[in-house]
């Protein structure tokens, strides 16, 4: 990669790099740099003081891997692409020195056009028509599974006849202790561990679902929200998850604080509410139609992309001009 950087990079307008404290992203933006390429950098959430400040054995090397590199390649970007506005909120402690924009995340409408028939997931389950709720997602310690599981179990005692489908895929083994704290609880048969889910099975388990769950402790934006309410699936997310906002501006859903009580009233009335939950599934259907499908957002990318070349350009003229060479 580093040798096809070093050949082609040179090549492109404008270089759009993806995540941050890895090899690639680095070097790209090293590369871009020394060959005056403009640059834009997406962080996918990682600069959220959440994710930031989170400890591990490893903290003082990424501490100095940030010092190093991470943070001087973001102040020398040509702009910082971020998918919601809390996410550029919650990385102003860092007082990064290159500008911003706001791009949201998109889905391809055409595969949620036509939904599949409800029920192929159920019937796997063995759940028939009785209140499904689903978590769909990396089972990884910020999600806030250690708050659903309790809600979960708090849900029963009003709604004995619910289950839970956990469907995704495992981070450092933590399904393992989500399991636990399911076998603790005595929740074995009505909580149910799918696993990965790929193509039509997920938007299978979507349409199965009566309620959608992602308590995340932090989600810079949200694709697993997005896709349940292009299915139409009413969605109980938390605060942390950063297009909260327009889920309540719409009525997709109900939007708690990062607490297991609170969630387990949000869910209780969500499913008490049954004729209520088809008007929410439509309105975050509408909602993901009108603001969260490619074409609108690629219009609005390639805008940013035409801001950061002309700022370039004119950054780059007065050198430029001293040489005798036109900016195009």
């Amino acid at each position: 990669m580093a040798q096809w950087l070093r050949k082609n990079l040179s090549k492109f307008d404008v270089t759009h790099i993806h995540g941050l404290y890895r090899f690639p992203p680095t070097y790209a933006a090293y590369e871009a740099r020394k060959q005056a390429v403009p640059f834009v950098i997406r962080p996918h959430g990682s600069l959220d003081p959440y994710v930031y400040a989170k400890s591990s054995a490893s903290l003082r090397l990424k501490r100095a891997y940030e010092r190093w590199f991470d943070i001087p390649n973001l102040n020398a970007a040509s702009a910082i692409h971020y998918t919601a506005e809390d996410e550029r909120q919650r990385a102003s402690f860092l007082a990064l020195r290159a500008s911003s924009f706001m791009v949201p995340n998109a889905v391809d409408w055409r595969h949620y056009e036509r939904l599949p028939s409800r029920g192929r997931l159920r019937a796997r389950l063995g759940l028939g028509q009785t209140p499904m709720i689903l978590f769909l997602g990396r089972l990884h310690f910020k999600k806030g599974l250690d708050l659903l599981v309790p809600a979960f179990d708090a849900l029963r005692r009003t709604v004995p006849e619910a289950h839970l489908v956990i469907a995704g895929p495992e981070n450092d083994a933590y399904g393992l202790t989500v399991r636990a704290w399911v076998r603790e609880r005595g929740l074995g048969n009505v909580v149910h561990f799918v696993g990965s889910l790929d193509g039509p099975d997920v938007v299978q388990a979507y349409v199965d679902a009566d309620v959608f769950a992602l308590p995340s402790y932090t989600e810079n934006f949200g694709m697993a929200v997005v896709e349940a309410m292009a299915c139409g699936v009413p969605v109980v997310i938390s605060d942390q998850v950063n297009i909260h906002s327009h889920v309540t501006e719409v009525g997709a859903g109900c939007v708690t604080r990062c607490d297991s009580q609170e969630l387990t009233q949000a869910l209780n009335a969500m499913l008490q509410y049954r004729d209520g939950l088809r008007e929410m599934g439509r309105a975050g259907r509408r909602l993901v139609q009108e603001r969260f499908t490619w074409p609108a957002i690629v219009e609005k990318l390639t805008k940013e992309y035409q801001r950061v070349l002309e700022s370039h350009c004119a950054s780059q003229q007065v050198m430029r001009e001293a040489r005798g060479i036109g900016c195009q």
